[in-house]
């Protein structure tokens, strides 16, 4: 059995966000979680991943209050 094959790590996105982001651009979730796993890379894509992250540190310090 090889055991060079690593499990692929998943990371957990605010739902909130993303379909902030979905209404916003019009696009699709798949999009949207694509672009902020790096598979894509258009300028809509950077766009998204900046916007992302602004929003989801606006959530955080809400969360935090």
């Amino acid at each position: 059995m090889n055991k060079d094959n690593e499990k692929r790590k998943y990371n957990k996105y605010i739902p909130i966000v993303i379909n902030r982001l979905k209404d916003k651009y019009g696009l699709s979730t798949q999009f949207i979680h694509q672009s902020l796993r790096g598979d894509r890379t258009s300028e809509t894509s950077e766009k998204i991943v900046a916007e992302y992250k602004l929003l989801a540190s606006e959530v955080e310090k809400v969360l935090r209050k």
